[in-house]
């Protein structure tokens, strides 16, 4: 039961903390669409100025640690498809091995971040982000959401 309630508990603050990861949106690419959604999602969650600075900081960090990794990734992709244009089985045997690798390295960052971000928020605001999450879950089982073709 305890190992259940960890992994529920793990599982709730790393998808809860993806839309946390929005704040950190602010100094990416991304564009204005996620900067609004940063703000609905502060808004929502009563976020304090130093929770977003942290928030903020923590998702700043953990971008330039996944920097590297996300360029050797683009790497290892690219000789992945020249590979398979050689049919070279070794190589694409290889190859897809350090993409696993390199994309569970990616993973780790971002769940640490989000995992550093969820201390940072106070009980009611987990809770708060429990339900924002529930309710997106809800929306995606809703029948309208199911017409899309996988």
């Amino acid at each position: 039961m305890i190992s259940l309630k960890n992994k529920f508990a793990a599982c709730t603050a790393i998808a809860a903390l993806g839309a946390v990861s929005l704040f950190a949106a602010e100094t990416s690419a991304a564009g204005p669409h996620h900067r609004h959604m940063g703000a609905f999602l502060s808004s929502q969650l009563n976020l304090t100025p130093a929770q977003q600075t942290q928030a903020k900081a923590i998702f700043q960090g953990a971008r330039q640690s996944a920097q590297p990794v996300r360029q050797q990734l683009k790497q290892t992709r690219q000789s992945l498809r020249a590979a398979v244009q050689a049919n070279n089985v070794a190589q694409i045997q290889q190859l897809a091995t350090n993409e696993g690798s390199e994309v569970g390295q990616l993973a780790t960052i971002r769940g640490t971040a989000m995992a550093k971000v969820y201390q940072i928020l106070t009980p009611d605001q987990q809770q708060k982000l429990a339900a924002l999450r529930q309710a997106r879950r809800a929306g995606h089982h809703s029948p309208a959401a199911g017409t899309q073709n996988n």
